[in-house]
């Protein structure tokens, strides 16, 4: 069975304006009002359209997630020579390496790839920033 990864489409919140420098004078600006800015990125995922995530304390080809991690950031798997990748993606950027419970995992350009427990449908990205050490595997567009 060939496993599909695809390209996801996400949208997040960011914030613009910064309240100390306002406050300092150092922005001059009548209007206080903040505003809401969209950004769209795209994404890697599963072929169930689930996210995948890297953690960026795990170093290349050597994940760092033990001791329980795992369970909130179950180890993406699949058998490299089966995918079937969108346009712009290579196979030569996929690895597989053998974590140290031996367990198999998926790496993208020398970096391990996890779900995260908390996407519990199809295109949920909770897991982005989270802790400021988890991320998407985002991709050029």
């Amino acid at each position: 069975m060939k496993t599909k990864l695809i390209i996801g489409i996400a949208s997040s919140l960011l914030f613009v304006g910064c309240a100390s420098a306002l406050n300092s004078g150092m922005y001059s600006n009548s209007d206080s009002t903040l505003k809401v800015e969209t950004r769209t990125v795209n994404y890697l995922t599963d072929n169930n359209d689930m996210a995948l995530y890297t953690f960026d304390k795990d170093t290349n080809n050597k994940s760092n997630c033990y001791n329980g991690c795992e369970t909130k950031w179950p180890v993406f798997y699949t058998d490299i020579n089966k995918l079937n990748l969108p346009m712009g993606i290579k196979t030569a950027d996929f690895g597989t390496i053998k974590r140290d419970n031996g367990a198999m995992q998926t790496t993208y350009k020398s970096k391990p790839l996890y779900y995260f427990f908390k996407d519990s449908k199809a295109k949920d990205t909770n897991g982005d920033w989270a802790k400021g050490v988890w991320h998407l595997v985002e991709l050029n567009k």
